[in-house]
């Protein structure tokens, strides 16, 4: 409780406030608050960029999953699963703008040994989640993509940098 406490306080609220969130809405909290707090906006990302350009283009914009199916994964975690993802997202919070800094500029380099080494190796140590958030989903997206490839006109695929790095990546599975 204490460390939901302090984190929850670096975000403006306290660990009473996050008591009433299921265990994986705490985590994803948690885990949102460096970004914003290390000055990076939610609409500069490259998703958001990239549809707006393809909309703007009048190009027909989907995705490999919705936010309901997201949702439905992380809310659909076992109790044990929900409150490692939450242990993790407190464990990196501390570091968390450190490392976020770290992987935008190992993106931009296209430095995949170090966003692999960032983000996938420290997601390894809690199994059920490296395989529900990187195995299970990479091994989804490459189908669709196989699919869409298979078809004709040209493609373009975007997926986040934490999906192209490792054994287990889009690529590779």
């Amino acid at each position: 409780i204490s460390r939901l406490d302090a984190a929850a306080r670096a975000m403006g609220a306290n660990a009473a406030d996050m008591d009433a969130m299921r265990p994986w809405l705490a985590g994803v909290t948690v885990q949102s608050a460096p970004i914003i707090n290390a000055g990076y906006a939610v609409d500069s990302g490259v998703e958001p960029i990239l549809t707006a350009r393809a909309e703007a283009a009048g190009m027909t914009v989907s995705g490999f999953e919705t936010p309901d199916e997201q949702i439905r994964m992380l809310a659909g975690f076992p109790e044990e699963g929900q409150l490692a993802y939450l242990r993790r997202a407190l464990d990196e919070f501390g570091k968390a703008p450190v490392q976020i800094d770290r992987m935008v500029e190992a993106w931009a380099a296209g430095d995949v040994d170090t966003v692999r080494a960032i983000s996938v190796d420290p997601l390894r140590a809690t199994p059920l989640l490296y395989e529900a958030l990187l195995v299970r989903r990479n091994t989804n997206w490459a189908d669709q993509i196989e699919t869409l490839l298979e078809g004709s006109g040209t493609v373009f695929i975007a997926v986040g940098a934490l999906h192209l790095a490792g054994d287990d990546s889009v690529q590779a599975v």
